[in-house]
């Protein structure tokens, strides 16, 4: 038999829920905070970067992932829209609180336009059992994908991106996994994991 049992009510558009595997439960609310819950209470607020996001409708802070040696290197990565629209995904490092992230530790690993239309931003961000960090966004808007994104591997609307947050290349602060399918071709982002989405 399956039920519904009310953890906690009352967070203001709480729409994801990750864990540190340390017995806390991180709530991702869409107009930028992250607060933590233990024991079916709120025990604090984790992360407050509502002055940087554009809420809400399909906009919002949108996904949050702890690297997987979170308990050792206190990083952790969200993925917001900001007042312009765009995606944005970023690193944080947690404080010596282990309750409280350090909000001035924010290093933008990517920033994604998304210039036209205001829906279809995509959210979730998780890692994968290979460590690389997977990134879903949105067509860039609008019913059908007039522009066209999902299918051009020309940008990384539509798409399911993969990056190596713990290798930088050089040019930008994340790496490209070898095994991406498009690395190294011209005209083709070769964060791109899977398209057409």
């Amino acid at each position: 038999k399956i039920g519904l049992t009310l953890v906690k009510g009352g967070l203001a558009g709480a729409i994801g829920l990750e864990s540190a595997e340390d017995g806390r439960l991180f709530v991702i609310e869409q107009g930028g905070r992250i607060v933590i819950l233990s024991g079916g209470s709120v025990v604090g607020t984790f992360l407050d970067i509502s002055a940087k996001v554009s809420c809400c409708t399909e906009r919002g802070l949108l996904g949050l992932a702890f690297h997987p040696q979170y308990a050792s290197n206190g990083r952790f990565f969200v993925r917001y829209t900001n007042p312009a629209g765009n995606l944005v995904i970023s690193e944080f490092h947690v404080s010596s609180n282990p309750n409280k992230a350090d909000p001035a530790s924010e290093m933008i690993l990517l920033t994604i336009p998304h210039p036209t239309f205001a829906n279809h931003n995509g959210g979730r961000i998780k890692f994968g059992p290979d460590g690389y960090l997977y990134i879903g966004t949105g067509d860039g808007g609008s019913g059908g994908d007039p522009l066209n994104h999902g299918q051009s591997l020309a940008t990384l609307l539509g798409k399911m991106l993969r990056i190596d947050v713990d290798h930088s290349s050089g040019s930008t602060p994340y790496g490209i996994p070898a095994s991406n399918p498009f690395i190294d071709q011209a005209g083709k982002r070769p964060e791109i994991w899977a398209y057409g989405l």
